[in-house]
């Protein structure tokens, strides 16, 4: 397990307009055999923990698929973003 630092990314609510700043850390998580990159989003990015990567942690995450088209293409495409949940030592 990867850990990045935390990071702060400003973006447009589409209801609102408003300019909006999300704070977010990236977990790089293997089982050994699968790899995928995970992120804390919010509140939790900023109170997150370093984890140790020599231990084992239980990690629940649901994932968000968005799909768009490609104003260069026109061709249908698809971002999965995952996002942690839950972590636990195991």
């Amino acid at each position: 397990m990867n850990q990045s630092a935390l990071m702060t990314r400003q973006y447009i609510d589409k209801k609102t307009g408003e300019q909006k700043i999300i704070n977010s850390v990236s977990l790089k998580l293997t089982d050994g055999i699968d790899t995928f990159l995970g992120e804390i989003t919010g509140e939790r990015a900023v109170n997150c923990p370093k984890f140790d990567p020599t231990r084992q942690y239980r990690v629940q995450c649901s994932m968000a698929v968005r799909e768009w088209n490609s104003q260069q293409t026109g061709e249908a495409m698809q971002a999965t973003t995952i996002y942690v949940d839950k972590i636990s030592m195991a």
